[in-house]
């Protein structure tokens, strides 16, 4: 694997900067180009090519569901991390109560809507990591960027979501019903505030050419790709919309963390030193490291990662365990809503299994926000070369 590229610039000394994540080649084709894969479905279920059901269900088990283990595999999977963050790791577990408990007491649909909001959350917080990284590589961290950044992923991605919710009948069905009149509201407030926004931060890139800073071409890349997806899907009328776009959206996002994950995860693996078979062997700035001294050191971590067909067949065979059952649920809570989608509250025992199974992903949201954070935990840094 290539290591980042450095600065390149063009015939005006440091006008571009250009230094990516993995490098160029990779980055724009899994952090900007997998972009395509969204519109690649928004086309199939729009022209009526893949219908609803297969759709989301592959999508679920051989995309999102593996995106998921990707987390569990450099947290749970690997020993080293067991240990340091076992408090983390351990008491994440419990979010697999709360979903079953708010069910039983009664509280379904202000779960079910708080999981969305979550899980849209979850989407953007990624754009915004990707985001970080670029403006990390490529000393973007003046105090107004960073500011301006933030507002524009605020108000950009959170203006098509609300503008859906308050043009679909079946999104405003699952928004409780306390809710429901500000809705309108608050989409005005956050489209007068993209505007004003997005304004202010076109003017601050176009006086940051004039005064001769560098331009981060990466970034802007990432952004030109994440936001005008969001608003057409968002924005384009179909079907069990709600459902929908769950997987759309979303593919974005797996491609995106199946590549950081498998580039992170090279660190379990004898490709960054050279090793062979469990003799030592000095590479290019390598230190005597066997395949035995990964698998002590990582556990289960270092099979994983070892080929890339192991992660794939894990990843799926975890699929299958946990988007199987769940999909098969959401089929039937789907069935029992009638062919309106609207929530006519499904038998209590789907519910109860669906929110069970939601734990899942809130484990995954949760470590997500923690684990990556290369200030906090420079082993992170380290393995996504940052420096």
């Amino acid at each position: 694997m290539a290591a980042p590229a450095e600065v390149v610039t063009d015939a005006r000394p440091n006008a571009i900067s250009l230094r990516w994540i993995i490098n160029g080649r990779e980055d724009l084709i899994w952090f900007i180009g997998s972009v395509l894969s969204s519109y690649a479905l928004l086309l199939l279920y729009i022209k009526g090519i893949v219908p609803l059901v297969p759709l989301v269900a592959l999508w679920a088990i051989l995309i999102d569901a593996p995106h998921v283990f990707g987390t569990f595999s450099r947290t749970y999977f690997d020993r080293t991390e067991r240990r340091n963050r076992a408090r983390l790791l351990w008491g994440s577990l419990l979010f697999f109560a709360v979903g079953p408990l708010m069910v039983y007491l009664g509280a379904g649909l202000i779960f079910f809507f708080l999981a969305a909001l979550w899980a849209y959350y979850h989407l953007v917080k990624q754009h915004y990591g990707f985001m970080v990284l670029y403006k990390k590589k490529n000393g973007d961290l003046a105090p107004v960027d960073n500011a301006l950044d933030r507002l524009l992923l605020f108000f950009a991605f959170n203006y098509p979501f609300v503008a859906f919710i308050a043009q679909d009948p079946e999104a405003m069905a699952r928004v409780p019903p306390v809710l429901q009149s500000g809705v309108n509201g608050l989409v005005m407030f956050l489209l007068a505030g993209t505007i004003i926004v997005g304004v202010v931060w076109v003017g601050r890139q176009i006086q940051r050419a004039t005064v001769g800073l560098p331009l981060n071409v990466p970034k802007y890349l990432l952004l030109a790709a994440a936001i005008p997806m969001h608003w057409i899907v968002l924005l384009t009328p179909m079907p069990h919309k709600p459902i929908a776009i769950v997987a759309i959206l979303t593919i974005y996002h797996n491609l995106q963390y199946h590549r950081l994950i498998w580039f992170h995860n090279q660190k379990y693996t004898s490709k960054t030193t050279g090793v062979r078979s469990g003799t030592p062997t000095m590479g290019e700035g390598s230190s005597d490291v066997t395949k035995t001294d990964l698998q002590a050191k990582y556990g289960a971590a270092e099979l994983i990662s070892r080929r890339l067909l192991f992660y794939i067949a894990f990843g799926i065979v975890f699929g299958l365990l946990y988007q199987g059952p769940r999909q098969y649920l959401g089929y039937v809570s789907f069935n029992e809503r009638g062919s309106t989608g609207a929530l006519t509250e499904p038998a209590f025992a789907t519910q109860l299994a669906i929110s069970f199974l939601w734990g899942y992903a809130f484990i995954h949201y949760y470590l997500d926000s923690k684990i990556w954070r290369v200030r906090r935990d420079p082993s992170v840094g380290k393995a996504l070369k940052m420096d």
